[in-house]
């Protein structure tokens, strides 16, 4: 076999070893998996005793009335027809004016070496009803059933709700049960307000709401104002839902936020009666707030690295090469996978230590002991103190570069593809005087 044929043999070998070397990462792909499911299984248990994402809808005021259907003829109903008959229906009616404030502290709740971001407030809710438009809604003839009225509140978890719920409607204080009238709620709290003379004028109403948490805190903004103040230790929230807060201060302590929201910005009326068929979907799609969740967690950024593996094993196995071709050593392909072993353990290493450790130590860690490991079998292999020098330095830059990547959002693409540029033109400018089919005496011939 002449010297450029192994040449092309040799780079063929290098480049079934790196698709060899896939299969390891793929097996780390897999334990990270495994470890990331039993992390979000631990913090749906953390979250399942403590409390979920939570979400606040309402007040509302529901008022009964009852309505008289006549009766429908034998010819248009089957053989008997339908006689005359009286139902009960219910009617909706949002408060004018909402304003919520509150201090939202987080706490982090730990299950093994697994934790989870929670946290704990009390909410003010307080307002004004003006007295229904009842005519707006069509329904002349109804009985309105003003003593069966209530007041119902939409909270999406209950177990997070620690005291007994007092509403105030003007001057009576109304003990709050379990259960939300209508069928807008899933979860929620009811108070019986027949007492309340809601024709007489505007009602003023307040909430105290302490309440547990986790991942999310959002509002409905059923005022035809509403107004949320809120004020956090925690210092990464993210901003959610369909209005952003129009003024917001974050900081290292944590952060303030003020959200005001007209009703011209939502996708529901005022006021509504069931037979209009109203669903949550429109109060879903207004829902806003903020999330309480750390916007990248180790295991995701493990899970990142893990993409670079690839191109990792490609510029370390394309030095070694350039070695056998420009300086004319022999490499052993065992000591190619010996290489290629210690960077696969890189990764493994990197998501051991990221469960103990916060990532930057844990990437500090594993890359220090993949490169001592590389370093000294390349000095070894090598047996030059300048080859390894140019192995140690490019491994410790290529970690850096990938470090530094992992930290950018939006530029972590540019900053790769410069990358990938720039070394590719640093093999161009090693191998630029190589004659790779031995034509021109004068140049340089793979391994000479």
């Amino acid at each position: 076999m002449s010297r450029e044929s192994g040449v092309l043999f040799k780079l063929v070998v290098v480049g079934v070893l790196i698709g060899l070397l896939l299969i390891p990462m793929i097996m780390i792909g897999s334990v990270l998996d495994e470890r990331l499911a039993r992390r979000d299984e631990a913090v749906r248990e953390i979250t399942q005793s403590w409390g979920g994402a939570q979400t606040v809808v309402g007040p509302v005021l529901v008022v009964p009335y009852r309505v008289r259907l006549p009766a429908v003829p034998a010819r248009v109903a089957g053989e008997r027809g339908v006689p005359e008959r009286i139902e009960i229906r219910r009617a909706f009616f949002l408060p004018r004016t909402l304003e919520i404030s509150g201090e939202v502290l987080s706490e982090r709740r730990y299950r093994g070496i697994y934790d989870a971001i929670v946290y704990r407030g009390v909410l003010e809710l307080s307002g004004v009803f003006s007295p229904p438009e009842v005519e707006a809604l069509g329904l002349a003839g109804a009985d309105w059933l003003w003593e069966d009225a209530a007041v119902s509140l939409g909270v999406s978890d209950l177990r997070g709700t620690r005291e007994e719920l007092v509403l105030r409607l003007g001057d009576e204080a109304i003990v709050m049960m379990p259960g939300a009238r209508g069928t807008l709620f899933g979860n929620g709290v009811t108070a019986a307000a027949g007492a309340v003379d809601w024709r007489g004028g505007e009602v003023p109403f307040s909430i105290r709401l302490p309440m547990d948490g986790s991942g999310e805190l959002l509002f409905a903004p059923v005022g035809v104002r509403t107004t949320v103040a809120l004020t956090s230790d925690w210092p990464d929230p993210g901003f959610r839902g369909a209005f952003l807060p129009e003024t917001r201060e974050i900081g290292p302590d944590g952060f303030s936020a003020l959200w005001q929201v007209s009703h011209y910005g939502r996708p529901y009326p005022q006021q509504w009666k069931e037979e209009d068929n109203f669903s949550h979907d429109p109060f879903r799609a207004s829902f806003f707030g903020v999330g309480f969740v750390p916007p990248i967690d180790s295991y995701r950024s493990v899970e990142r690295a893990t993409k670079y593996a690839v191109l990792i094993l490609v510029l370390v196995f394309t030095t070694y090469f350039l070695f056998e071709v420009v300086a004319g050593m022999r490499i052993h392909p065992f000591q190619y996978i010996m290489v290629g072993a210690a960077l696969c353990l890189f990764f493994l290493g990197l998501l051991s230590f990221s469960e103990f450790v916060g990532f930057g130590l844990a990437y500090l860690a594993a890359a220090f002991l993949s490169w001592g490991l590389i370093s000294g079998y390349s000095l070894a292999v090598l047996k030059s103190g300048r080859r390894t020098l140019i192995i140690a330095g490019l491994l410790a830059l290529i970690y850096a570069v990938v470090f530094v990547i992992l930290q950018l959002r939006d530029h972590a693409l540019l900053l790769g593809t410069l990358g990938l540029f720039a070394a590719l033109a640093a093999v161009m400018y090693v191998t630029r005087r190589v004659d790779w089919y031995g034509r021109n005496p004068e140049a340089v011939r793979p391994g000479q």
